[in-house]
């Protein structure tokens, strides 16, 4: 559960992030732009020289669904590396929620070296997850942005388009906030 508070200082959070960047309270934003004022680098595994072909194969074809992205600390600076056979709507909310790690200062609830010394990052921890959530969709989709999907009378697709947004993410966005219910959004299509 989400301390009390927290949605609303995401919202918050995400207007002042667009407006350090020159953009509207309800502008498409881009994990690849947030990357560089947080000071992150965003790879995907093609970017990892020395990386053999096999390896590039089983990262992306053999096991490309078994994982979507995750963020190392080299230093004071991270490195967000992402699985570039996703669509790109899930790749730029991987790159968010990565980011809202970062933005919120999270660490590594644990990591390990297998017995062949290859790193294994382990997860957060499930608190840590649930914030990361909250924030990348709010850095993706804030509120003002899903009423202005709305007012506009956008279509899903073009909304998805727009704002580089998965129809899963749009969709949750749509819920978690009641942007639907509070402008009768539900009860208008239910009807039609």
């Amino acid at each position: 559960m989400l301390r009390r508070g927290f949605k609303s200082q995401c919202e918050r959070r995400s207007v002042e992030i667009r407006k350090s960047l020159g953009l509207a309270h309800d502008e498409p934003l881009h994990g690849v732009d947030l990357a560089e004022q947080f000071g992150a680098t965003v790879w995907n595994e093609r970017d990892v020289t020395g990386l053999p072909a096999l390896d590039l194969r089983q990262l992306t074809v053999v096991d490309g669904q078994s994982w979507s992205a995750f963020t190392l600390r080299i230093g004071n600076r991270h490195l967000v590396l992402y699985n570039s056979s996703q669509s790109a709507p899930r790749i730029n909310s991987v790159i968010m929620h990565e980011l809202a790690h970062i933005a919120l200062g999270h660490e590594l609830h644990s990591a390990s070296l297998s017995e062949d010394g290859h790193l294994v990052p382990s997860n957060y921890s499930q608190d840590q997850e649930d914030e990361a959530d909250w924030l990348g969709g709010t850095l993706l989709l804030p509120r003002p942005a899903l009423l202005r999907i709305r007012r506009a009378g956008l279509t899903d697709t073009a909304a998805m388009n727009k704002f580089l947004a998965s129809e899963e993410m749009l969709k949750w966005r749509f819920r978690m906030t009641g942007v639907d219910y509070q402008l009768g959004y539900g009860r208008r299509k239910a009807a039609v």
